[in-house]
């Protein structure tokens, strides 16, 4: 299984078209989708085009006036080839650890694969400043469940690939130099992180 996860795309058209050419000519099996699209065209056409069997949207901080748009949920939760995927979006709710952990109780936590737009705090989470501002609640489930990976964006400055325990933490904020990041599954193990360099 090949997974494209893209966060922060920010309504940049020519990203757009390289992400399309990238999961269309490339075999994609889902497509993940970690928030601030910004730009209800980008969206639009981003939702229209993709040529995968599996697509799932969630809004980050700066989607405010998306929330009523097809396919953008704050919560999602789906299986696909022996994988649950576990997303929530940036309008947090009480109960946020409980709700996210009720998402894949029933699932062993190594075939789990959860996507966020803000990231867990202590991994990939450092602002410019040296601030941490990562979800106390994100790094528990890490810390405690151990899921397969763990997919945001939001910190710019902190895209890139870490390891927590078990769980790989992919910060996939797109840039003039990154497109997004391509993960693979193979009998329901992580065999592959990719940066997609644009």
């Amino acid at each position: 299984m090949k997974i494209f996860a893209l966060a922060d795309p920010h309504g940049n058209m020519k990203l757009l078209r390289e992400v399309l050419d990238e999961v269309n000519s490339k075999n994609y099996d889902v497509f993940l989708g970690l928030g601030d699209f910004m730009s209800k065209k980008f969206f639009s056409e981003l939702v229209t085009n993709l040529d995968v069997e599996k697509k799932s949207f969630i809004p980050g901080n700066r989607d405010y006036g998306m929330k009523k748009l097809p396919y953008l949920k704050n919560t999602d939760s789906f299986d696909f080839d022996g994988i649950r995927f576990a997303m929530i979006g940036s309008h947090h709710f009480p109960n946020l650890k409980e709700k996210v952990v009720e998402m894949f109780e029933d699932v062993d936590p190594e075939r789990v694969i959860v996507g966020s737009h803000e990231p867990p705090q202590r991994a990939r989470d450092e602002v410019h400043s040296g601030a941490r501002i990562g979800v106390p609640e994100f790094r528990e489930i890490i810390d405690e469940k151990q899921p397969m990976a763990w997919l945001c964006g939001h910190v710019h400055e902190a895209e890139g690939v870490s390891t927590v325990g078990n769980t790989k933490v992919v910060n996939a904020a797109a840039s003039q130099e990154v497109m997004g990041y391509r993960l693979t599954v193979e009998d329901n193990k992580l065999q592959e992180v990719k940066r997609l360099e644009r």
